[in-house]
């Protein structure tokens, strides 16, 4: 059915580079000769010629989705070369720096790396409910690949078009309106090592009624991926790193600051278990035995104390063959981390690629009730299911936690342990090892359902709509219940040789092996719980715009579109009880072994977060064509547009937006904008609710480091505190931190401009280069504990902003710290981006289409105190955020053969830009850099009668491998860590 208010020709369906801005080179480009339908793009609620925008614009077609062979749409946007370190399968792992279990299965967009909460994502031009409870990020993951016609990306402040949180661009997902017949699509693909399988369907019908009046179009999808441990890939099972070089006796002495360690490992601990066997020198002998020792203990007795070395021989348990033998060392070791060796490796237990199983619905109807009214209605239903290994909740380290005693009548013990303990005469040893590994398993069901209508009224065309959308999440992490555990710990064996608990007050208990991860289903179910955090996002929006033309007479034509949008957002999240529990004192309870700390005062807990605002905007936009048909003159035309939004927390915001557009003549064009946009804090940021635990201070304050910084000294004294101090209480323990939200924050500005220039000398070719400055004032921002003290005495005179966060006793001695979100940050990023885009027909050869999008990275500027000029964190070329990315993209068809090559570029960065013109930093042969990498992808497809599509194709075809560097192999987004991957589908219409 095609009806003048919703037809979208193909021209709007291929927009050109140089006709709705700058276009990504996987585009399929459609170079009409006919003058192009004013249609609504993205940037702009006024539908319009979309030649006479002046936002910078790459369009991503459904054509260019399939040649990729992707059916999770998030795994494409995050190879564009705006986007940065967003959240994705294979960034989401325990080795990464933006690790959260809980955003397991999530696709988040980053457009510039400014973060994923200055992203707006939109489907048809309208928010989307939030799938991170909190937040307002979307996973893009649930949005179907199949039903996408095209996805617009535009940067910088769209806050006066879409409103909040539209600070760095924005994705739109323009989804397909109408569909006839029925569509099958399937897709099987894995690695080249047999792994992470991947398989997808699809079915999608439609068809029209009441005689082409009305269309309904109905989707279902099922999707399974499967995980990938980190101990999968042999650059992914290891753990390079660099630490200090114990030789080092200075700056500028030639002698390298760091050394390389190929597989840093902790020899404080291993997953098998390291025993600690004391020996004829043992210290303590008589007084405590060696797993109550009252000094730390590491593996070979490395500390040498005043009293000397405690005394003790270190054996472990060979992981290939089970048995019990002499502890192995690594070189260079620094008291616990070495390199190689019998020590543990964080990646041991961790996901390198997040399984996901995932269940989609999606219905829509159109009807044309008249002439010039339609209704339309969309209801969508999304379950995506995921899980992620990570680090254990205890470990027995002597650090983190308190090292295993393995008494001579445990039953699980080594023989080889009972002859050497029978020998030594002892009567216990220490066993240092990894508790149960965690593992989260997520839930989230999403349920949205839009009623709307548009049409004409008289030559005015309008626009409105009801959505109301929510998630549900069902989040689930596996701990250890502390009481049960360490009662099953404590084992012997029965009259009849069976293990079983010392402790026979509970007669559930199951004896529990800790060695060698050999515990049995039955332990681990009595020691283990599943602690379920719950989470209810929710969004009800009603939006009315009313849009044409002022002024049809004028001698300047005026187009406008002005409307009112109402919002209500509101997000809960409920952890488990368990987690809750706190002590009378104010200390967490400590109940599971993820809330209990090294030492009681650094045991945590949480809280439920839940809040809710609503905001009521209004806005206008106008654009004008000022002049044209002029020499150097073929239309000139300016954008103005205007939002105020009254946010029932923060209050009244005003956004704006000017832009220019200046068409030289038909081949040419030139624009710019220049725009302020806003960021409502989120209900995170908003309601995070009080929260206390402990951690380790430097007070600053303390007489050995008060005369550091010029005006220290005379600050603290400024506070009571004399020249001799001593923080006695920081120094030896913890002190509690108070962690909560802020309802007094203020929404973050950022103001934009972009200049750029579009060329189209001829249908086959177009150009576009395009500036953008991205500046974000007042960025909400969290101070580090040390920070917060440091920040109170280290200016001029005592800075109260900070000072205020900080209490102290009778004594002086401090007794809590308050971290809360505050707006004191700063960020700003400039570069250019740079597409090309080449059509050449070869006739009955065939057609190639050369597309490539590039963009340099001139300035990432971060900046977490504005006040002070010296927090400056200059992170461009840095390493994740390389100056220059690219994706070549060439295209041949001949008939009804497709081949398709994409290529994606990384270029160069530096490993440690802050060390960069520090020589010496850098271990000995080591440049200080990541190298540029290139990924090439190829894709064959074949055609039959327009109904069958056949295809299959190979990413990373030369299974590019990832440096050996820190970080560089498990947690940067932009380097490849799976290897060579293939796959095959159909795609089938009836």
């Amino acid at each position: 059915m095609k009806s003048d208010i919703s037809k979208v020709s193909s021209a709007a369906k291929h927009v050109a580079t140089a006709v709705s801005g700058t276009l990504l080179c996987m585009t399929n480009v459609v170079f009409a000769e006919e003058q192009p339908e004013r249609i609504e793009v993205t940037g702009s609620r006024i539908k319009q010629d979309s030649s006479l925008m002046s936002t910078p614009t790459t369009v991503i077609d459904a054509d260019a989705i399939a040649q990729t062979g992707v059916t999770n749409i998030g795994e494409l946007m995050n190879t564009l070369p705006a986007l940065v370190a967003g959240i994705t399968s294979t960034i989401n792992n325990s080795t990464s720096s933006s690790f959260n279990p809980n955003n397991a299965g999530l696709e988040l967009a980053n457009l510039r790396g400014l973060g994923t909460n200055r992203t707006l994502v939109l489907v048809d031009g309208r928010r989307h409910v939030a799938s991170s409870a909190g937040t307002a990020a979307v996973d893009m993951s649930s949005i179907p690949a199949p039903l996408i016609e095209r996805i617009e990306v535009i940067t910088g402040g769209a806050s006066a078009i879409y409103g909040s949180d539209a600070v760095t661009g924005v994705v739109n997902f323009i989804m397909k309106k109408e569909f006839e017949g029925f569509q099958v699509n399937a897709r099987y693909g894995q690695t080249s090592q047999s792994d992470g399988k991947e398989k997808d369907m699809s079915i999608t019908w439609g068809t029209d009624f009441a005689d082409t009046k009305g269309n309904l179009m109905a989707y279902v999808g099922y999707s399974d991926s499967e995980e990938i441990p980190l101990t999968a890939r042999s650059y992914t099972n290891v753990n390079p790193s660099f630490r200090p070089n114990p030789m080092n006796t200075g700056p500028n002495d030639g002698i390298p600051d760091n050394l390389y360690f190929a597989d840093a490992r902790f020899q404080a601990l291993s997953s098998e278990g390291l025993f600690y066997v004391p020996n004829e020198n043992y210290f303590f002998d008589g007084i405590f035995e060696i797993a109550d020792a009252p000094v730390p203990t590491f593996a070979d007795d490395p500390i040498p104390f005043p009293f000397g070395r405690v005394g003790y021989d270190t054996y472990a348990i060979d992981r290939d063959t089970g048995n019990f033998r002499d502890f192995v060392g690594g070189k260079n070791c620094q008291v616990v981390p070495c390199d190689g060796g019998d020590g543990f490796r964080t990646n041991e237990t961790g996901t390198l690629k997040t399984p996901s199983e995932r269940l989609q619905f999606y219905l829509s109807g159109n009807y044309q009730i008249t002439e010039n009214h339609q209704l339309f209605s969309e209801a969508k239903y999304n379950k995506t299911e995921s899980f992620v290994s990570g680090q254990a909740s205890v470990f027995h380290d002597d650090n983190f936690g308190p090292l295993i005693k393995i008494t001579k009548d445990n039953p699980f013990r080594p023989q080889a342990l009972v002859d050497l303990m029978t020998e030594r005469n002892l009567n216990s040893v220490a066993l240092a090892v990894v508790g149960l590994p965690a593992r989260n398993h997520n839930t989230r069901e999403t349920t949205q359902f839009t009623v709307g209508a548009e049409g004409f009224f008289s030559d005015f065309e309008y626009n409105s709509y009801v959505q109301h959308g929510q998630v549900k999440g069902e989040l689930i992490s596996s701990d250890l219940l502390n009481e049960r555990y360490y009662r099953a710990l404590d084992a012997v064996a029965d009259a009849s040789g069976n293990a079983v608990c010392r402790d026979q007050s509970d007669p559930a208990c199951v004896a529990y092996n800790p060695i060698n991860r050999l515990a049995s289903d039955e332990a681990k179910a009595y020691v283990g719980v599943d602690l379920k955090t719950e989470e209810e996002i929710a969004q009800t929006i009603a939006s009315f715009v009313i849009s044409g033309s002022l002024f049809d007479n004028a001698s300047i034509p005026v187009n406008f579109a002005s409307g009112i949008e109402y919002r209500y957002e509101s997000s809960e999240s409920t952890p488990d009880a368990l987690t809750q529990a706190i002590d009378p004192d104010g200390i967490g309870s400590g109940l599971v072994g993820s809330m209990t700390g090294p030492s009681r005062e650094e045991n945590s807990f949480q809280r439920p977060t839940e809040g809710s605002y609503h905001a009521t905007d209004v806005f206008t936009e106008l654009q004008m064509d000022l002049l044209g048909d002029l020499p150097g003159m073929d239309n000139l035309s300016l954008e103005l547009a205007a939002r105020y939004s009254k946010h029932s927390i923060v209050g009244g915001d005003l956004s704006y937006k000017t832009g220019i557009n200046w068409a030289v003549f038909d081949d040419l064009t030139l624009r710019s904008t220049y725009s302020k946009a806003v960021r409502a804090p989120n209900i995170s940021e908003l309601f995070q609710p009080e929260t206390i635990g402990g951690t380790r201070m430097t007070d600053p304050c303390h007489f050995t480091r008060n005369n550091d910084v010029p005006n220290r000294l005379a600050n603290c004294q400024a506070l009571g505190l004399p020249a001799d101090f001593d923080s006695i209480k920081a120094e030896a323990g913890t002190r509690r931190v108070l962690s909560k939200g802020n309802t007094d924050l203020k929404s973050e500005e950022a103001y934009t401009t972009t200049v750029g220039i579009a060329y189209r000398p001829s249908n086959h070719l177009t150009m576009a280069v395009d500036y953008w400055d991205i500046d974000i004032e007042d960025a909400i921002t969290t101070f580090d504990v040390n920070d917060i003290l440091s920040n109170c005495v280290d200016g001029a005179q005592l800075n109260q902003e900070f000072c205020k966060f900080i209490e102290r006793d009778n004594e002086k001695q401090i007794s809590l710290v308050s971290t809360q979100n505050i707006n004191a940050a700063k960020f700003r990023a400039t570069g250019v981006d740079f597409e090309f885009n080449y059509l050449l027909d070869f006739e009955q050869a065939g057609e190639v289409k050369l597309g490539l999008t590039s963009s340099y990275v001139d300035r990432y500027e971060f900046q977490n105190n504005s006040e002070d000029p010296s927090d400056i964190d200059s992170l461009a070329g840095d390493l994740g955020r390389p100056r220059v990315r690219g994706n070549l993209n060439i295209n041949y068809r001949l008939n009804d053969f497709t081949a398709n090559w994409r290529a994606v570029y990384v270029g160069e960065t530096y490993f440690n830009k802050t060390f960069a013109n520090q020589p010496e930093y850098a271990p000995e042969g080591f440049e200080n850099k990541v190298d540029a990498v290139t990924y090439h992808n190829l894709q064959l497809s074949y055609s039959l009668m327009d109904q069958y599509r056949l295809y299959a194709g190979v990413d990373n075809i030369f299974d590019k491998e990832p440096q050996l560097l820190p970080g560089v192999a498990t947690g940067q987004i932009l380097y490849d860590n799976l290897g060579r991957r293939f796959y095959a589908g159909v795609n089938l219409k009836f």
